[in-house]
């Protein structure tokens, strides 16, 4: 890998960045603000500006979880064994449908946990089916069969059918394990796969004269995917890769201080499902917690009229106040006239000082209605930094899994400080953490894979 030109390619729910490596060293960084740059011509001008031409591209692809509502998605039908169709709903969450509820159908077939088939399939009923998808054009569809993973006949039926009528088929893999997890994750995968594809073209048209099979997509389990029926398998594909490559072989937790996301990562250690918002879903990835501090998350008062902060995040569309766009203020608003967080990769020159003002005014607002007995906006300001960073050590300190921690990420210039005095806590300021973790592991699992 010494000679090698290797590039990393992460992208997030509002940024992307590019790391272009010689073995393991990088050479060339550059993180971009997707709400402001376009990621095709962002990336593509990126590969264009260097000398060195990159011999495999490796790609971390995540996509906004609000993005899996199959309201952005798209359609999709789902038909299940008959008596089974409203089980996602009920083993899941009863606020997070994942179809219309239109589109559930259900067939009379069954197979036994023997695989022995107890009510065969009828292709009539299929016929059916397909007539009511036709009038609704719908074009996607996902099948749920009771134990298909024992006996797939029906499956493989239902899927040959289904597929010469023009639809796009998405099936579950044939692993063990709960029926509902396997369900789960072909349900994401069908609602996620176009948003996938799109987010991929972009990629591939971006690394024009690179060949295409050389660009490869990591996955959440460590592998090197390629297939739509594959997409949610992108969704912790970075946070593997730091674990693996930051962690594992260190023996250290990674407390990783993204601009999005704050995770603490064990590399030792390896889960097979994902507790999601629409249940449990079969997915292999490297343990992680996603920490309840985190970078937009919103400032609010609690119900003793005193500040505090929210349990969900204001994410980065519009983002916090200091770009000059949000409404809301956040934690990371609280360090907006900090010269570190100014300079930091993807925020230069975006910081605006009516934005800044703003967020002091709303601070200030908030503590006329507070119980608080100092309402100067600095000594807010200060109280909430020190309970934010407190929160976040005590938090990060519970919750590892290893005696050794590596805190890094772009926003650990900012927030290391509170861990400096753990000896057993390093601070590397690896700004561009996920794409060069992307590079290294990807590399490293095409190089065990030949």
């Amino acid at each position: 890998m010494q000679n090698r030109f290797v590039l990393g390619v992460s992208v997030g729910e509002s940024f992307a960045e590019y790391s272009l490596l010689s073995g393991e060293e990088a050479l060339v960084q550059k993180r971009v603000y997707l709400s402001r740059e376009n990621l095709k011509q962002s990336l593509s001008q990126f590969i264009a500006e260097q000398k060195e031409k990159p011999e495999h591209v490796f790609v971390s692809l995540r996509l906004p979880k609000k993005l899996l509502d199959y309201r952005f998605g798209g359609a999709v039908a789902h038909l299940t064994t008959e008596g089974f169709e409203n089980w996602l709903d009920v083993c899941g969450s009863k606020h997070a449908a994942l179809t219309n509820k239109d589109l559930i159908f259900s067939i009379t077939e069954r197979v036994l946990a023997s695989g022995t088939i107890e009510t065969p399939l009828k292709i009539e009923d299929l016929e059916a089916i397909s007539a009511k998808l036709s009038l609704v054009d719908c074009k996607k569809i996902c099948l749920h069969f009771l134990h298909s993973n024992k006996n797939p006949s029906h499956l493989i039926q239902a899927q040959h059918f289904f597929t010469e009528k023009g639809l796009e088929v998405f099936v579950p893999d044939n692993a063990d394990g709960a029926e509902t997890e396997r369900w789960n994750k072909n349900a994401l995968n069908a609602t996620m796969s176009s948003l996938f594809e799109e987010r991929k073209k972009e990629v591939l048209e971006a690394c024009e004269g690179i060949p295409a099979d050389k660009i490869y997509f990591l996955s959440s389990s460590g592998k090197l995917i390629n297939s739509k029926n594959e997409a949610l398998e992108s969704l912790f594909a970075a946070s593997t890769a730091m674990g693996m490559v930051f962690g594992a072989d260190k023996n250290t937790d990674v407390l990783y201080l993204g601009l999005e996301n704050f995770w603490l990562i064990s590399g030792q250690q390896w889960k097979d499902s994902w507790n999601s918002a629409w249940g449990d879903v079969a997915l292999k990835h490297v343990q992680f917690d996603e920490l309840g501090i985190q970078p937009t998350l919103g400032i609010s008062l609690n119900s003793f009229n005193r500040f505090d902060f929210n349990t969900t995040q204001e994410g980065w569309e519009p983002g916090p106040m200091f770009l000059g766009r949000g409404q809301k203020s956040c934690l990371l608003d609280l360090w907006a006239e900090n010269a570190k967080l100014a300079k930091t990769a993807g925020l230069e020159d975006r910081l605006a000082p009516q934005g800044i003002t703003r967020f002091k005014n709303s601070l200030f607002a908030l503590s006329k209605i507070s119980k608080i007995r100092d309402n100067e906006v600095t000594t807010i300001t200060k109280e909430l930094q020190s309970l934010s960073m407190h929160r976040l050590a005590m938090e990060a300190y519970l919750k590892r899994k290893s005696k050794k921690l590596l805190v890094t990420g772009p926003l650990a210039n900012v927030f290391a400080n509170v861990f400096k005095k753990d000896a057993q806590t390093t601070v590397d300021v690896k700004d561009f953490a996920e794409s060069t973790a992307t590079a290294v592991f990807g590399m490293k699992t095409l190089e065990a894979s030949l």
